[in-house]
């Protein structure tokens, strides 16, 4: 234990002794380090980042409009996936009876990503009624293969 001790003064007062018990206050302090790396540095494996689409700001009118880019949508149906631009183009991808077919989601989007290899950005666009692991599947999957850039949007708007 840590000590203080003050000895008497010449003028008969006896000597004040204090005891500081510091083993305590040292272990509250390792436990809240302890538990603040713990939180501060595991908190990104488990975290998908998505943003979501919202309207933006109408643009000036002396600026031209921005060039409209072809868009890639993955929608999450209850019959299974498709995987859509606004280009026109539209791939289905049914489910093998009750479960997602996975495997057939990620050939497509590596063939899809062989046509576009700079392509970061894709919409996964999940229908009213479809559980909510299976939407985290897919925007697991879709940041897995290549697209960091996902958002997520209804499927109603597209």
């Amino acid at each position: 234990m840590g000590g203080v001790s003050v000895e008497g003064g010449h003028s008969g007062k006896k000597s004040v002794d204090a005891e500081v018990p510091l083993i305590p206050f040292i272990d509250l302090l390792l436990c809240c380090v302890m538990f603040l790396l713990v939180s501060a540095v595991w908190n990104q494996l488990g975290r998908i980042n998505a943003n979501q689409q919202q309207p933006g700001a109408a643009p000036s009118e002396d600026q031209p409009p921005p060039e409209e880019r072809v868009k890639l949508i993955l929608q999450v149906q209850s019959t299974g996936y498709v995987l859509a631009s606004t280009a026109g183009d539209r791939t289905q991808i049914a489910k093998n009876g009750d479960t997602y077919d996975i495997a057939e989601l990620r050939s497509k989007l590596q063939e899809r990503r062989r046509l576009e290899p700079n392509r970061r950005d894709i919409i996964v666009a999940p229908e009213d009624g479809v559980r909510y692991e299976d939407v985290v599947g897919a925007m697991d999957l879709v940041v897995g293969e290549g697209y960091p850039d996902m958002s997520l949007s209804d499927g109603a708007a597209l």
